[in-house]
């Protein structure tokens, strides 16, 4: 299990979390409520998952994955993010656009492809219908394996009538908190991603918030992070690296479907949120920090970085004539990279907006889990510290209900 942790700092001051928001999050742990916690140390349910990626990864190369919102932006995260070494192709598809599934699927081999259906509730419409045209493409032969609730809905129905495999959600794991349960992990693992370093990271972090409580890393990110949740309604999170920028989409979802609330845990009417913002450094550094540096000062950044760069062998000479080059000339340009990092929190922090700054020595399984927790845990614990619910999602319902009916559904 890894033992070190990335660091975490910020260039403004900020107080604990209350004890009481503590006490509420044990209450709901002891409660079963937050079931994302255990699945580092779930042994059975990651060893049924390898057991079935590796039956699938021995006779089949490309995976195409159908999920939408917490079923995808995860495995997005992780694929793009580590290494996929001796493992299969997986084709994640997640958006309900018919020449988006045709490319996707354009050249397949359907006696070499297998279909993963991933839907918690069983009933996601978008992914219900990616689902289908894919069938439809690559033909009612192609294997199927649902990643669904281990009892309830229609999907979990239909994997048992038709003897489809599946992979269980635990019941009570909510889909954006699901990234290290199969819904990421099977995907990841028929990629030939270390998995077991994901749990690894995971679990250490988990380990750290049970003995140090507030002083601990997640700890440490929620009280930053809640400090300046109401003061500033928008939160920068930008990745300086493009194996990254998945993540920073990831925590979107995450920190803006479990705290943007209309009603708090009494009832009350509250209204309460704060924007995520996925940007992409060094890119928006050429677009949206004008914003940020000289427009409305109502942003929170998070900065995140990684890996400490190499240096090139210089070109002699080469371009020793031209100002405008000849500096760079031996420099690695992640040198180039991290400086801007630096240099944009900096410049931000001086305008007075509040910065933290997240640095992983490399991109590892082990490192990509510890993010995952620590986020996970801060933005649950940082509901429960606003009185809010961060598991449910009522905001949504409406226009599902609505979809619903626009397409005919029965009893809608």
């Amino acid at each position: 299990m890894s033992s070190k942790f990335f660091d975490f700092k910020t260039d403004y001051n900020w107080d604990p979390v209350d004890s009481k928001a503590f006490d509420l999050f044990d209450k709901w742990r002891k409660q079963g409520r937050l079931g994302f916690l255990n699945l580092p140390v779930d042994g059975k349910l990651h060893d049924d998952t390898m057991e079935l990626s590796d039956k699938y990864r021995s006779n089949t190369s490309t995976l195409f994955v159908a999920g939408i919102g917490g079923s995808s932006l995860g495995l997005r995260a992780i694929l793009s993010a580590l290494d996929q070494r001796g493992g299969g192709r997986v084709v994640v598809v997640d958006s309900p656009d018919s020449k988006v599934i045709e490319r996707a699927v354009a050249g397949a081999d359907p006696e070499d492809s297998a279909i993963c259906v991933i839907t918690k509730s069983g009933g996601t419409a978008e992914t219900l219908s990616i689902f289908m045209e894919l069938r439809r493409l690559l033909g009612t032969e192609t294997p199927v394996i649902a990643v669904t609730d281990p009892e309830r809905g229609e999907l979990r129905k239909l994997a048992d009538s038709r003897g489809w495999d599946s992979l269980p959600v635990p019941a009570n794991v909510g889909g954006r908190f699901s990234v290290l349960s199969p819904v990421g992990l099977f995907p990841a693992a028929f990629a030939g991603i270390d998995t077991a370093g994901l749990l690894s990271g995971a679990e250490s972090v988990v380990e750290d918030f049970d003995k140090r409580g507030s002083s601990s890393l997640a700890g440490r990110i929620t009280g930053a992070f809640l400090s300046r949740f109401k003061s500033h309604p928008v939160h920068v999170f930008m990745p300086y690296s493009d194996f990254l920028a998945d993540t920073a989409l990831w925590f979107a979802q995450l920190w803006a479907e479990s705290l943007g609330k209309a009603e708090d845990l009494s009832g009350n009417k509250v209204n309460i949120g704060q924007t995520p913002l996925a940007c992409h450094g060094p890119a928006d550094q050429h677009s949206l920090v004008q914003l940020f540096m000289e427009g409305p000062a109502d942003k929170t950044v998070t900065i995140l970085t990684e890996g400490t760069p190499s240096v090139s062998k210089p070109v002699p000479g080469e371009f020793s004539h031209v100002p405008t080059m000849s500096y760079l000339e031996g420099r690695n340009p992640d040198e180039l990279r991290m400086a801007e990092a630096e240099a944009t929190a900096t410049a931000l922090s001086d305008r007075g907006l509040p910065v933290s700054r997240i640095s992983i020595p490399g991109i590892t399984a082990e490192y990509l889990g510890q993010i995952f927790m620590s986020l996970e845990i801060a933005t649950a614990l940082a509901g429960l510290a606003l009185g809010v619910d961060p598991l449910d999602q009522p905001g949504v319902e409406t226009g599902k209900i609505l979809t619903y009916k626009a397409m005919g559904r029965e009893g809608f």
